[in-house]
């Protein structure tokens, strides 16, 4: 990667020194002057390369202004939110909008509209200077990352809200608007208004993953609307927070595994009774890949943050009749503290070392408290 950077470089000084005329000839080089047109011409020639230089310039400070850090990134999110909403109760003639849609709402517009999706931007898909992938680097993916970790908590979420919970009993037809909302958070994140190097599209204008995902927020407004107007159905049984919580425990479950996976850099094989090569690696502030996986997991779990503490006043009435405080307060507990861990640089090291810490082993040992009490709720709504 360095030498193909340092080659990049070299021809890039050759080019300016050209371009700019540095060296002045001695005499014994001199030729007559050039005429009038071929002077126009370099003139020409130079001008338009230093415009295209200073828009590449300006165009990747662009790139840069909106990658190194993710604005209004906050665990206070679902307070403004939720403080608006009354607690549902079993009351089946009570019309109450969904905390759930609500943040549901507030995630899509936090990625797309308060910041920009990176995923789908040029700059990021070309790589740093055509040669070297953005996600290779230890810094300049981690808003990427971040971004996908939150769409695949929406994901999984828009599913249950079209499948389970904006239905009554499975039975009933979906609804459209949360159908069509799902739909749209299953677009591709990384398509952009122009694909040429994607086979699988054509070469004309396509909508991009951002202004697709806008798409779905109105949806949710509407049902949401609609549901405060008794026009749309919202099933707050205790099977379904059940299955809400079973779902959220898989999505997790397949977090966990990829974290475990990549920070086992050894691993004991019971046949030999000793430690050999794991699945993963203790290169610790070297593994310049393991930042993916780590802020793919904040991600996540900022979503959930919000999205649980909606489900819990969605299912009021169920928390309370089940008795779910103690549990329930653990598990926010433990998902925000996933959701806080904010290291300088992701280390892959050992999870005893001492320089280079393990924190994807942090991140996952996090998570897997937080699937811990999932599974105490689910004992406790099976019974």
């Amino acid at each position: 990667m360095f030498a193909r950077l340092g080659r990049w470089f070299d021809s890039l000084k050759r080019w300016t020194r050209e371009l700019f005329a540095f060296r002045t000839p001695p005499a014994s080089e001199a030729v007559a002057p050039p005429s009038r047109v071929r002077r126009a011409w370099r003139v020409t020639w130079r001008a338009g390369v230093i415009v295209f230089l200073l828009a590449f310039l300006f165009w990747n400070l662009d790139f840069l202004w909106n990658v190194l850090w993710t604005r209004n990134y906050s665990l206070a999110y679902p307070r403004p939110i939720l403080a608006q909403e009354i607690p549902r109760t079993g009351d089946p003639n009570q019309c109450r909008r969904s905390a759930i849609v609500d943040v549901q709402a507030y995630l899509i517009d936090f990625v797309v509209n308060q910041n920009a999706w990176i995923s789908s931007m040029p700059q990021y898909k070309i790589g740093l200077l055509g040669i070297v992938s953005w996600e290779s680097t230890p810094f300049f993916d981690n808003k990427a990352a971040i971004q996908r970790g939150i769409l695949n908590a929406l994901r999984r979420t828009g599913v249950e809200l079209t499948d389970i919970l904006g239905r009554v009993r499975g039975t009933s037809q979906a609804d459209p608007d949360l159908q069509a909302a799902r739909g749209l958070l299953q677009y591709d994140e990384r398509t952009w208004w122009f694909n040429p190097f994607d086979p699988t599209r054509p070469f004309g204008p396509v909508q991009p993953s951002s202004s697709i995902y806008r798409s779905a927020i109105p949806l949710y407004g509407k049902f949401n609307d609609r549901l405060a107007d008794c026009q749309a159905s919202f099933d707050t049984r205790a099977d379904n927070l059940l299955q809400f919580l079973e779902r959220i425990a898989q999505d997790t479950g397949s977090t966990v595994d990829a974290l475990a996976k990549r920070s086992q850099g050894r691993r004991y094989d019971p046949q030999t009774d000793t430690f050999v090569p794991g699945e993963g690696n203790d290169r610790g502030w070297f593994d310049f890949r393991a930042d993916d996986l780590f802020m793919f997991a904040l991600g996540q779990m900022y979503a959930y943050h919000g999205l649980l503490q909606a489900a819990r006043l969605d299912f009021a009435d169920v928390v309370d009749k089940r008795d779910l405080g103690p549990i329930w307060n653990l598990l926010e507990r433990h998902v925000a503290e996933a959701a806080a861990l904010s290291p300088t640089i992701v280390s892959n090291g050992r999870e005893d070392g001492m320089m280079m810490p393990d924190h994807l082993a942090v991140m996952a040992q996090n998570i897997l408290r937080a699937r811990a009490n999932m599974t105490e709720l689910r004992d406790v709504l099976k019974r």
